[in-house]
């Protein structure tokens, strides 16, 4: 099925590299998807329904499975790991947003959620410098792009200033339902990976071979209803120095039995330098969950075992957000 994940042969219990990306999720571009231009950024194709759902208790996608025994047992393997769950709307922007909230979630909990700010806005000032390098069709956005972009990342820092200065649940939340900032901020997400892509040789690998970059990018990152493959997956995550965990379930098993496939994505230095590694491993049925302890990596965008704490559901190409126990 288009945008659904790659059934990989499994390879064994332990962690391997990977390195051959786009396979992981598989799907083909989407065709005749344009970005068009609209005062303060790009425009939504048509109105949507709510973007973020509320926490629901992961049990209840074993429920909606009634007919697919496989899909039931890896949400059984998952629910051994994991409690919550959070729906995010269908409408190819599923990544980014899940990706945007879960880690504001993770800001709001922090012990020095300042220093994390900062640390994030130097990401988005290199990736602005880089941005201010390329050549950008002014006729997908209705000012200056670069004037674009600052206006966006401004948006963004008062937003994750008032994270780091004490907010609640609530206010995020609805603060993430308003239409007008999640687009902008979708629209700068994609504007981020899409810069990566086209700045760094190593995403060429990644695509496929009757594409240039440039092409593979308005297909596949800047069309808002272009969903993520691992490859925007591991640039976006590269470009913000935010480790990411997705636990795939799909209708696969193996001859060792249903396995969930998990694939993490992190930094094998520091986040100046080294290459972004993508990580695969898989949970069975007697895969022993480690309860949660937030430690001190990566100003606690890693848990005290050295894994992601920003964690997504990905189910046929959908991203949901993952609430470990």
């Amino acid at each position: 099925e288009e945008g659904e994940l790659g059934d990989d042969e499994y390879s064994g219990e332990d962690e391997e590299d990977d390195q051959d990306s786009e396979g992981e999720l598989g799907g083909s571009l989407p065709d005749g998807r344009t970005d068009r231009a609209l005062t303060g950024g790009f425009r939504w194709p048509h109105a949507r329904p709510t973007a973020l759902g509320p926490q629901e208790q992961l049990s209840e996608l074993v429920r909606e499975s009634p007919d697919n025994s496989i899909i039931q047992e890896k949400m059984k393997i998952l629910s051994k790991h994991y409690v919550l769950f959070r729906r995010t709307r269908q409408d190819g922007s599923c990544f980014y947003r899940a990706f945007m909230f879960s880690y504001m979630e993770i800001l709001r909990q922090m012990q020095d959620k300042q220093a994390e700010v900062t640390r994030l806005m130097e990401c988005l000032d290199m990736s602005k410098d880089r941005f201010s390098c390329l050549e950008w069709n002014k006729a997908y956005f209705s000012i200056d792009p670069e004037e674009y972009f600052s206006s966006v990342v401004s948006e963004l820092n008062e937003v994750l200033d008032v994270i780091a200065a004490g907010c609640t649940s609530e206010w995020l939340y609805q603060r993430s339902l308003q239409e007008s900032f999640s687009g902008r901020i979708i629209s700068l997400l994609r504007l981020i990976t899409e810069t990566e892509i086209r700045t760094d040789e190593f995403y060429k690998q990644s695509i496929p071979t009757n594409l240039n970059v440039l092409q593979f990018c308005w297909k596949a990152v800047r069309s808002l209803d272009a969903e993520a493959t691992t490859t925007q997956m591991r640039a976006l995550t590269y470009a913000l120095g935010i480790p990411l965990r997705v636990e795939v379930v799909d209708k696969s098993s193996t001859d060792r039995g249903v396995l969930v496939k998990r694939l993490d994505f992190f930094h094998e230095s520091d986040l100046e330098k080294g290459p972004l590694r993508l990580t695969r491993s898989y949970l069975s049925s007697s895969t022993a969950p480690i309860p949660l302890k937030q430690g001190s990596y990566d100003a606690d965008l890693l848990s005290s075992d050295g894994t992601p704490m920003l964690t997504l559901l990905c189910r046929r190409g959908h991203c949901d957000i993952l609430y470990r126990k």
